[in-house]
């Protein structure tokens, strides 16, 4: 180790005398002065353990997708020349985990080079970083042991000394005491998302009547769900958490209503315990694309693969695959009939057809929504990904009041789409419009006559 630290700054003179003369070599000096100075700065905190001042990171998204590691659980990985640059010439893979405080990890990396290791709380400080006491058969593995204060999402860092070194590792991490972390358990009432970390539960209320109650939860996927307040064919809200850590270190929260009703959401983080509620005043139909809901140090998105591998998506792009994510409906045509399909719903015991057009004119694409109807009355559309509804829509009869047909639908998603609703008794066609960029809910309480 020693002996490295001293043949680094050797090595790289080497390369300043081998490199071209004139223009070339200015040039080449020049974009190496960055390279040198973080390499200094490496250098000086070398010596072993040590706990970190308090700087913050920031992981770059486009270049890296971090990776999950469970407590007592072992990884292997490999540092490529296309993984995350640290910034003096070294790469490094990003991994996160789950701990709560009272807990204590150990992290080893062992690899047949000189590893390097950096721990980061919730809040994305360095709160830990080693060199060599790992130990290994040439002394130079890496080891970290860190007593938590703070519950939530940290993140490894596993990285080399040496400059562009490459090659396979091996990452441990051990956790004892603290007990087991938070977990959320779904109810009748309760939804659990974000693979269970989430808790989300609604109250509403009809003051005109004097009545009030806790909606009726369902599970639609690991990040999605939906709630009914009066009955189950009568869906009123769809939910969903996502994790764009990646992008703004923050979960995003986006909700759609088919319900005017006044009504509470209560979301609740198990894993900090944060809670974020979402008030509805009655006579709003509202869609709500919250992106600052929980923030969380630690940057990163849920890939199961080792970071690097592949480029994520920019902001903008997660942001609007995200915002396509409540299914819906959709419709064409029908003569006497409603036959449901990959494409087609038939709401309200059958007699309405609907289908769902979409288009994204910035990236010339266009298709149809995928239906997945849930009840006699509803049902939804995703777009882009199964695992991603776009909207969600219902056809209730409301004959009784109005002498009329009412459609309803929310969107998760600001894509430019259009609803075709078709009464196939009547032949009758009423099309909704949702321009690029609008995140909307609508009540037509006189759709069909």
């Amino acid at each position: 180790m020693k002996a490295i630290e001293t043949e680094r700054p050797a090595r790289r003179e080497t390369f300043f005398r081998a490199a071209t003369v004139g223009a070339a070599l200015l040039c080449w000096a020049a974009s190496s002065l960055p390279a040198f100075a973080a390499t200094g700065l490496k250098l000086q905190r070398k010596g072993g353990v040590g706990a970190s001042s308090g700087v913050v990171r920031t992981l770059s998204p486009s270049a890296c997708v971090p990776a999950s590691i469970a407590c007592n659980g072992t990884v292997s990985g490999a540092l490529t020349s296309d993984d995350c640059p640290y910034g003096d010439d070294t790469y490094y893979d990003a991994w996160r985990f789950e701990a709560t405080a009272g807990q204590h990890v150990r992290i080893d990396m062992a690899a047949g080079w000189d590893t390097w290791l950096e721990l980061y709380n919730p809040s994305g400080v360095k709160v830990a970083f080693d060199d060599d006491s790992g130990g290994g058969p040439d002394g130079t593995n890496s080891r970290i042991e860190y007593d938590v204060t703070v519950s939530g999402t940290f993140t490894i860092y596993a990285n080399s000394f040496e400059a562009f070194q490459t090659g396979t590792y091996s990452l441990q991490l051990q956790c004892t005491g603290g007990g087991p972390p938070p977990t959320c358990t779904a109810t009748t009432t309760s939804l659990c998302l974000n693979d269970g970390r989430f808790r989300v539960s609604v109250t509403w209320r009809v003051p005109t009547q004097g009545t009030s109650g806790v909606g009726t939860a369902s599970t639609l996927t690991s990040d999605t769900g939906y709630f009914w307040f009066f009955s189950a064919n009568n869906i009123e809200l769809v939910i969903k958490v996502v994790d764009g850590r990646a992008f703004n270190q923050h979960f995003w929260v986006f909700y759609g209503a088919l319900s005017d009703v006044e009504y509470t959401i209560t979301v609740t983080d198990t894993v900090t315990g944060a809670v974020k509620t979402y008030m509805n005043s009655q006579g709003n139909l509202a869609s709500v694309a919250d992106v600052v809901a929980f923030p969380e140090g630690a940057a990163g998105t849920a890939e199961a693969s080792a970071p690097g591998s592949a480029r994520a998506p920019t902001m903008e792009e997660f942001l609007r695959d995200q915002m396509r994510d409540l299914a819906g409906l959709a419709s064409q045509s029908a003569s006497a009939v409603c036959l449901p399909d990959g494409t087609t719903l038939c709401l309200n015991g059958g007699r309405f057809q609907v289908r769902v057009s979409w288009r994204v004119p910035t990236q010339g694409t266009s298709g149809v929504g995928q239906a997945v109807p849930l009840t006699s009355d509803t049902g939804y559309f995703w777009f882009f990904s199964s695992n991603n509804i776009e909207l969600v829509i219902k056809v209730v009869d409301g004959r009784a009041f109005n002498q009329h047909f009412w459609v309803f639908y929310g969107a998760l998603s600001d894509v430019e789409y259009t609803i075709t609703v078709t009464d196939s008794e009547t032949g009758a066609v009423r099309t909704y419009m949702n321009t690029q960029g609008r995140l909307a809910s609508v009540a037509d309480v006189i759709a069909f006559p």
